[in-house]
């Protein structure tokens, strides 16, 4: 194949209506060119008959942009590029490029591809970074593997962020650098990845959280604390742990999500809210609603005709994580009634997983049973 050169030329056009001229580097490839602005300009008075600046302050920055270009043109194969490409890889070569806005897209995105709950993950990894560094423009340039070092000092303390916060800003990166780089092409807008020098250390080991049959009944059969309320918080957080418990370890997001086309004869079906992006079959799963909990269920239907949704939740809580806070709130009312210690509250979870361990434990379920019934990401987990 013949080679084809690059030639680069430091020259003006015709003047401006104030006279001026603008200083360009005409790049010629393939027979053809483009003119690329330095955003310098010169007089009529430093302009060469053959249209060069003379200006001996504008020649020495073109020519050593020039010689910038040509250094890096030597380093990469242009034979099958055209003009156009050759200009966009000089140019973006010696852009900067904002982390925050790359990352702000690529969450909104995340959002609009259905993973909600993944997207408000990212979205709080990317604020607390912001607030680490103080501001949310934060530069490609400027994540050095010192910068992240000392980020994740700051989550030091935290049980699970330290772990999650990073992963979530490095999968970004790790997208970036795929977007923006070329190796083939020799283009690396984003010059070094400092995550190869970060070690992101492993969240705390969840304690275990179920409970025994035994503290199940006494959670359950507890009279209710009073409230001054119309709306009881922990009559709240009683029915939905039982809902929970009896339908199959049902997540608060999918109780809340839940329509009426997906409830007829007797039988409740849906698609895990958490999960249903990352299968094949979308996390869809039926559960029977069983007599027992029949008229803990009912309580909650909606009699509106006009609407959609299942439950009442929504018309008392904004999205489901609020409604999980308010289920949250309601069991822990309970257990400080119980006189229980702060630190071993139940929470909602707690009721999840004590239905698999009671499906494993006390009903004979084999691990690939229970993780079906919970509808995990991939069967077992």
């Amino acid at each position: 194949m013949k080679s084809i050169m690059t030639t680069l030329k430091v020259t003006v056009k015709r003047p401006k209506s104030d006279g001026l001229y603008t200083v360009y580097i005409r790049v010629t490839h393939a027979r053809k060119s483009v003119y690329m602005n330095t955003n310098k300009v010169v007089d009529a008075a430093h302009v060469s008959n053959s249209g060069e600046p003379t200006d001996p302050v504008v020649k020495e920055y073109c020519s050593r942009l020039v010689r910038e270009y040509l250094d890096r043109l030597n380093r990469v194969d242009t034979s099958t590029w055209d003009v156009k490409e050759v200009v966009e890889y000089l140019q973006e070569n010696n852009q900067d490029i904002c982390f925050s806005d790359y990352a702000r897209e690529f969450i909104s995105k995340m959002a609009q591809d259905g993973h909600v709950r993944n997207a408000k993950n990212y979205k709080l990894a990317l604020c607390h970074l912001e607030r680490f560094i103080g501001t949310n423009q934060i530069m490609f340039s400027y994540l050095t593997s010192t910068v992240l070092t000392h980020w994740l000092e700051s989550l030091a303390q935290t049980s699970r962020a330290k772990e999650m916060y990073p992963t979530c800003i490095r999968q970004i990166f790790k997208r970036a650098l795929l977007e923006f780089n070329d190796d083939e092409r020799g283009i690396s807008r984003i010059k070094f990845n400092p995550w190869l020098k970060v070690q992101i250390p492993d969240s705390d080991t969840t304690e275990k959280i179920a409970i025994s049959a035994e503290a199940c009944r006494e959670f359950f059969n507890r009279p209710l604390p009073k409230t001054k309320m119309l709306a009881s918080t922990p009559e709240l957080g009683r029915d939905v742990a039982m809902l929970s418990l009896c339908l199959g370890g049902i997540n608060t997001v999918d109780l809340y999500l839940l329509k009426k086309k997906d409830y007829h004869d007797g039988i409740i079906c849906y698609k895990r809210a958490k999960t249903r992006n990352s299968r094949k079959d979308e996390a869809y799963i039926e559960m029977r609603v069983e007599p027992y909990i029949q008229s803990t269920f009912n309580k909650y239907l909606s009699k509106d005709e006009n609407d959609e949704y299942l439950f009442t939740f929504h018309s008392r809580f904004s999205d489901s994580d609020s409604f999980n806070a308010g289920v949250n709130a309601g069991i822990k009312r309970i257990c400080k009634d119980m006189g229980m210690k702060k630190e071993n509250y139940y929470h909602f979870y707690t009721f999840r997983h004590t239905w698999a361990t009671i499906a494993q434990n006390d009903c004979d379920a084999n691990l690939y049973e229970v993780a079906f019934g919970m509808n995990h990401s991939h069967g077992l987990n």
